[in-house]
């Protein structure tokens, strides 16, 4: 069993908890059997700790949070194994009121599933305010997101998690899936022959993976609705080694050296929208 010690993040920015993902998984074969040690933290973002939960989950590996400065909060997110059920989820947001537990979405459950991943989007709209417009804005991303999981990964499971910063003003989400990946997923449904950056670029531009169907736009529009819509988002997709890194002025896709993700993670930032919000335009 291999020892990975959790860096602490620099910062809180997303570049930063990036960085500390890619050290955390650099040079690590998808599927080893880990043991994450997270005594070095202090404070976590969901675009760190869901991977983390979603490997634990997927391969069996362990974790150690001795002295560990976040042990409770791990405890309120339910960290590493999640929710899975309605009455779960009800029971640890009422419990913990401030804190959204992380959810594993089945894809054989159906409708409880849709309606575990409706409660998420609900409690997720509840902590930014009665702002016109924001609902339609925090759960279009989400449900398009999500159903993504089920529809390319290849996998019955996926994961999400979000949490509201009060004293920061700004909201972060993560959804991760350990599937096939973009690349796979063009190679096995179209046979296209693609590099991990081509294929994300492909999916950004809207070309869908599946074979009947021309486009998708499902990521694209999400994307540009947290980068856009709501203004000063920015949004993170890995998938194999690389990075699409995006914010409302700059985009760019980023190689991961010695890193690789079997599957996908995405991860978006928005602040706390103080007027409405019309999303209407960023529908394709």
């Amino acid at each position: 069993m291999k020892n990975i010690i959790i860096s602490k993040p620099k910062n809180d920015s997303v570049i930063a908890q990036l960085s500390s993902l890619y050290n955390t998984f650099k040079n690590v074969s998808f599927g080893d059997n880990l043991e994450f040690n997270l005594s070095l933290l202090d404070w976590v973002c969901p675009s760190l700790i869901l991977p983390i939960s979603a490997y634990i989950n997927s391969t069996r590996s362990s974790y150690k949070t001795d002295n560990c400065g976040i042990k409770s909060y791990l405890e309120k997110i339910s960290f590493p194994r999640g929710v899975n059920s309605i009455s779960l989820f009800q029971y640890r947001t009422q419990k913990y009121k401030s804190y959204i537990p992380i959810s594993v979405l089945k894809k054989e459950s159906g409708i409880e599933r849709e309606r575990l991943e409706s409660l998420f989007s609900e409690k997720i709209y509840e902590t930014l305010g009665n702002v016109p417009g924001a609902q339609s804005a925090v759960v279009y991303p989400i449900s398009e997101l999500a159903t993504n999981i089920f529809e390319h990964s290849k996998k019955d499971s996926g994961f999400i998690f979000g949490q509201f910063y009060p004293k920061k003003n700004y909201l972060d989400i993560c959804i991760v899936d350990c599937g096939r990946g973009f690349a796979a997923a063009y190679k096995e449904e179209k046979n296209l022959n693609l590099t991990d950056a081509e294929a994300i670029n492909q999916a950004i531009l809207g070309n869908s993976v599946k074979k009947d169907r021309e486009r998708g736009y499902g990521i694209r529009t999400s994307k540009n609705v947290v980068c856009h819509a709501l203004k000063g988002g920015s949004f993170v997709l890995i998938s194999g080694s690389c990075a699409l890194l995006s914010t409302g002025k700059a985009e760019k896709l980023v190689s991961l050296p010695k890193f690789y993700w079997q599957g996908t993670i995405i991860a978006y930032r928005i602040p706390k929208p103080l007027g409405p919000i019309d999303i209407s335009g960023y529908y394709e």
